[in-house]
């Protein structure tokens, strides 16, 4: 009986050598792939956040050892390889590019405390912002984005909010250190490869969205595409993903509360969207640009995206 048992086993395990492979292997591999790009990605853009806090909080300095603690509306964070302050840490720093009233002010951060050489970095305070072992996208793919609004996103005449300043125009107050009424936001953005992007409609394919299935509704994250949804007059970006933001459900809530005030509690399933067209009058066609200004998300080049409050 033994030997019997020892047989079969043996059979089924030469029987196994011999099975094909999942029949969906091929499928899971590519999932894999997106799942890879969509971790890395977020990973910045959390990064990029804790130093924007860290920034706010007046706790960030920079590699000349100044101590940043104002962001203005439109700030960008994005790396560069290229530039020869970053050749020590071509792979684990950011740079912060922003619009003084006409007076581009550039600083560079350091996102571990370490070079590639185990040399301790100048400047910075100590902090580990980026893990180990992880890199960051380059300026010319990937940015972050600093939005601070003086109305509701939804509005249709919310834009940037204006700092306090003096007479010569300098600054004195940023108002996005002044938690402005419309909200202050972090986005970040990238642009995608093209074996992610249908060549006929220019759509980010299925392989890729796939890598979402598991994402929280709160992760906010998705691509974004420029096209004319059904029933819509004009082009405008359109996020297809998983997101629960206000200003995304805005008009249904306020429907909601038309309708049955307090008495009944706005549905958590109507937070919950896999879709959202964003506001034409902050999201232009030409809004999302690399480090250089040039057109990073277009027409024929959706791009992933992700939006946080602070």
């Amino acid at each position: 009986m033994y030997l019997l048992m020892l047989l079969a086993t043996f059979m089924a395990s030469l029987y196994g050598y011999n099975l094909s492979a999942r029949p969906d292997y091929d499928r899971d591999i590519v999932k894999k792939k997106a799942m890879a790009v969509v971790y890395k990605f977020t990973n910045q853009h959390r990064t990029i956040r804790q130093l924007a806090l860290d920034i706010f909080s007046e706790e960030a300095v920079d590699s000349d050892g100044n101590d940043v603690s104002v962001l203005l509306p439109g700030d960008i964070f994005y790396a560069d390889a290229s530039d020869p302050d970053a050749q020590d840490n071509e792979d684990i720093h950011t740079f912060l590019k922003q619009n003084d009233n006409g007076h581009i002010n550039k600083f560079l951060f350091y996102l571990r405390t370490k070079n590639k050489n185990g040399d301790v970095n100048p400047g910075g305070n100590n902090k580990d912002y980026l893990i180990a072992g992880r890199q960051v996208f380059d300026g010319s793919e990937m940015l972050s984005m600093i939005l601070c609004l003086d109305k509701p996103m939804q509005e249709t005449d919310s834009k940037f909010c204006e700092s306090q300043r003096d007479g010569e125009g300098h600054l004195i107050k940023s108002c996005c250190n002044e938690n402005p009424e419309g909200g202050k936001y972090i986005i970040s953005y990238k642009k995608l490869d093209a074996r992610w992007i249908n060549r006929i409609s220019s759509d980010v394919n299925f392989d890729f969205t796939r890598a979402f299935e598991n994402k929280s509704y709160y992760d906010n994250i998705g691509v974004i595409s420029w096209k004319k949804a059904v029933g819509d007059t004009d082009n405008a970006w359109h996020f297809r993903g998983k997101i629960n933001f206000r200003p995304a459900y805005a008009k249904e809530l306020e429907e909601w509360e038309d309708q049955y005030g307090d008495a009944i509690a706005f549905p958590v399933e109507k937070r919950n969207l896999a879709g959202w067209k964003l506001p034409t009058h902050i999201f232009t066609q030409s809004f999302f640009v690399d480090k250089d200004g040039n057109p990073i998300c277009t027409s024929h080049q959706p791009c992933l995206f992700k939006i946080q409050s602070f």
